[in-house]
């Protein structure tokens, strides 16, 4: 592995629109995200299993389709993939403003979270195929555009509620459309060529690596965990400090502080190595989970969203360096669908428990349990995962140099 650079010079001029265009979208995805389980609730009135199945379909929508969409992204074009998923994310949210009923709502969020799978099998096949140091960096880099769009967007989305919850909505979705009428236009060959792949040698490639695969089932439990930033913290907050402009304050604290921890990963990473990261991130995580059912408190909570953000932080651009070294340039879409499916099994299966961890007849066993029983499932996974790398350690296993 190459060294860390020393600046940002790696990164081209169109790498560098890739980056700002993830941070606006970001910032338009949580513009309305955080608010979507109280929009529901409220503006539409539908019931907590209802608002579950809303979530728990975006994920699935999300996070399972990639590995259909991925392979055909990798064959016929990545930017495409780009400018479609931005299309289709943007008609999600404002069909989800004005959903006329919790199944119309249904299909909107399918149709939102089909956006994001096409979007993101486009954006992170860009990025995955760069040469190994340039796509260290631009992970890091990348990661940080995110969070910056993540404290943006809550604001933005918290100030525009105290007018009209369906609001924050409606213009993220219309922000989308407008990005996707930009990215058309972009010309640059760094984006819009790349080296075509056969499906079924991108479907050989990810399915014969078996260690990958133990790393993608091991962070399934992590998954549920991460979904409650959208579902049960938000909710949480809302009952905790008495208004729906809470809810975005749990991802600009998540934002806010990810954006400068991720300034710490690439020195930790050459501490203790990506896996070893990993395993630290995760004990944290759970525990700051756990410990929401037990500290009452609107700061309380949103300390114990710093602490759980560090952690998740820290596993999302750990779990991403991986992920790209597994892939080592080859179908490297398919390689991120299938990671992105076991984040969405698990982030379906966390949004559907959300509301009810966080509903006000909970008397905080179920963060508990949550907490630690996904925690310790996926330290369990890593185990495993770690004992097959030590056998035959991979690319991946390094500590990352950037």
């Amino acid at each position: 592995m190459g060294k860390e650079p020393s600046d940002l010079s790696a990164l081209t001029p169109a790498l560098w629109r890739l980056i700002g265009l993830q941070g606006l979208m970001n910032a338009s995805h949580f513009m309305a995200m955080p608010l979507l389980a109280l929009h529901c609730a409220t503006t539409l009135g539908m019931s907590p299993t209802d608002v579950g199945a809303v979530l728990a379909l975006y994920f699935l929508a999300a996070r399972v389709t990639p590995v259909v969409v991925a392979p055909l992204a990798d064959r016929f074009g990545l930017w495409p993939a780009v400018v479609g998923g931005l299309v289709l994310r943007g008609l999600g949210f404002l069909g989800l403003a004005f959903a006329p009923s919790a199944t119309g709502a249904m299909v909107f969020s399918a149709a939102l979270g089909l956006g994001t799978s096409v979007y993101e099998a486009g954006a992170y096949g860009i990025i995955g195929a760069q040469p190994a140091a340039r796509r260290d960096r631009l992970i890091v880099v990348n990661a940080q555009a995110l969070n910056l769009g993540c404290v943006a967007g809550p604001l933005a989305g918290a100030g525009l509620a105290v007018l009209d919850l369906s609001l924050p909505l409606v213009l993220s979705g219309l922000l989308f459309v407008a990005l996707a009428g930009a990215a058309a236009l972009e010309r640059a060959e760094e984006l819009r060529n790349h080296a075509r792949q056969d499906v079924a040698g991108s479907y050989r490639a990810v399915f014969g690596d078996r260690a990958f695969l133990v790393l993608c089932l091991a962070l399934m439990p992590w998954w549920a965990l991460f979904a409650q930033l959208f579902a049960a913290f938000p909710l949480e907050a809302t009952l905790r400090g008495g208004s729906a402009g809470w809810a975005g304050s749990v991802l600009v604290v998540n934002g806010a502080l990810g954006f400068l921890i991720l300034f710490a990963v690439p020195p930790l990473m050459r501490i203790t190595g990506a896996l070893g990261l990993l395993v630290l991130s995760l004990a944290v995580g759970g525990a700051a989970m756990a410990l929401v059912g037990v500290i009452p408190g609107l700061i309380a909570l949103l300390v114990l969203v710093g602490l759980f953000t560090c952690a998740e932080i820290a596993v999302l651009a750990g779990s991403e360096i991986l992920v790209g070294r597994h892939a080592d340039g080859r179908a490297v879409a398919t390689y991120f669908a299938l990671f992105n499916m076991s984040w969405g099994f698990g982030g379906a299966l966390g949004g559907a428990m959300g509301p009810l961890v966080a509903s006000e007849a909970n008397s905080g066993t179920g963060w508990m349990l949550l907490g630690a029983g996904c925690g310790a499932a996926s330290l369990l996974g890593l185990a495993f995962y770690g004992h097959l790398i030590r056998r035959a350690p991979p690319a991946a296993a390094e500590a990352p140099a950037g």
